[in-house]
């Protein structure tokens, strides 16, 4: 009889678990709470780690076919003055692409698709049960051998099987957009940080990033606080901190989302027969760029350690004790840079961060099938 798994969230990691369980012939459902799968968003960073689990899907080249792998990485003050410019192939090689988060959406949704997942959507997860079930409005129970939470730092599932938690937000956080690349003074063909710490009651900075042929992925950095946040959204205090950057920030939404840099660490992955993976269980600022392939590279090595055990439960165990130590280095790496990103006084500067963990998380891929 084919095993069987429910899963709670269409996002990144739920649809890389269910897309590799399918493939290993398991029967896969995955439940989303909205009335389509989100692909909306603005743009996202992949690593080595991210493009490997992506090939293992197979779906890389429909991914790289709209990304831009940018070589440099050019730092200036809020007057332009070029505090430094370094390499974004870091050490050992390291390949990054910058893309529009729907491009990798629709990739891996149509990979769920070719593999046999059904995607049940306006199913919202409210429990789970450890002994193998998944609980959704209505009243409504799905029996399965495996079940995993994959639907976000705000995990239903989380919560009713009592996980220990420990959750930090932060103040700083960031405002993300897509953007026309024509708007960019002096082209979009490095990424651009402009940074405005000297004044302590107004840490902001701005980052553009190439992302994809017709787009720039626009961050707006900032403390919660900060009036140049207030809604509807002014352009005109960006401006005036950024005055080469005024053909860029002269027409912003008057209400664009802005999410505050949070992490979160369980005291364990697993609950009986269900799993926790992606933001669920290790969400981490964005200050590394590798919340989507530490997300990515975990969910394929959630799905082959319980296919490959005769024990789901005994999978899970392997699984996180396989990938933990450096899912919680990444994590602890991307907690350091907030501080680095918004630097209080006394705080060191940029170089020599990140540390060497980030370098080889960023290697780090799962086992193959079967080895």
């Amino acid at each position: 009889m084919r095993k069987s798994a429910e899963i709670a969230g269409a996002g990144f990691a739920g649809l890389t678990v269910a897309t590799e369980l399918a493939r290993l012939g398991w029967r896969v459902q995955v439940h989303e709470s909205a009335d389509r799968p989100r692909t909306f968003g603005a743009g996202i960073f992949l690593w080595d780690n991210g493009l490997h689990v992506l090939r293992e899907l197979g779906v890389v080249d429909r991914v790289l076919a709209g990304c831009h792998e940018a070589v440099l990485w050019e730092e200036r003050t809020a007057t332009g003055e070029r505090i430094g410019v370094r390499p974004l192939a870091a050490r050992g090689g390291l390949r990054l692409v910058t893309l529009p988060r729907h491009r990798l959406m629709t990739s891996l949704l149509s990979a769920a698709g070719e593999a046999g997942v059904r995607v049940r959507t306006r199913s919202r997860a409210v429990g789970a049960d450890p002994d193998g079930a998944l609980l959704t409005a209505g009243g409504h129970r799905w029996e399965a051998d495996l079940v995993v939470s994959a639907e976000g730092i705000r995990s239903a599932l989380r919560v009713s099987l009592g996980v220990p938690t420990e959750h930090v937000v932060f103040s700083a956080g960031a405002c993300r957009l897509l953007v026309p690349w024509g708007r960019v003074p002096g082209g979009g063909d490095m990424w651009r940080q402009y940074v405005n710490f000297s004044d302590s009651r107004s840490r902001r900075r701005v980052l553009y990033v190439p992302c994809g042929n017709e787009v720039l992925y626009l961050l707006l950095g900032a403390e919660e606080t900060d009036p140049a946040l207030r809604r509807p959204l002014d352009p005109g205090p960006w401006c005036a901190t950024f005055p080469p950057l005024r053909s860029l920030l002269s027409e912003l939404p008057p209400r664009p989302r802005f999410d505050r840099y949070e992490a979160l660490r369980l005291t364990t992955w697993s609950v009986g027969r269900v799993g926790l993976v992606g933001d669920a269980a290790h969400a981490m600022p964005p200050t590394l760029g590798q919340g989507a392939g530490t997300a990515l590279s975990n969910s394929l090595a959630l799905a082959r350690s319980v296919d490959g055990s005769g024990d789901v439960q005994a999978g899970l165990r392997s699984w996180e004790a396989a990938q933990r130590p450096m899912v919680d280095l990444t994590l602890e790496e991307s907690v350091r840079g907030v501080s680095y990103m918004y630097p209080g006084p006394g705080s060191p500067g940029l170089d020599g961060w990140p540390g060497s963990a980030f370098d080889i998380a960023a290697h780090r891929v799962p086992p193959r099938r079967g080895g």
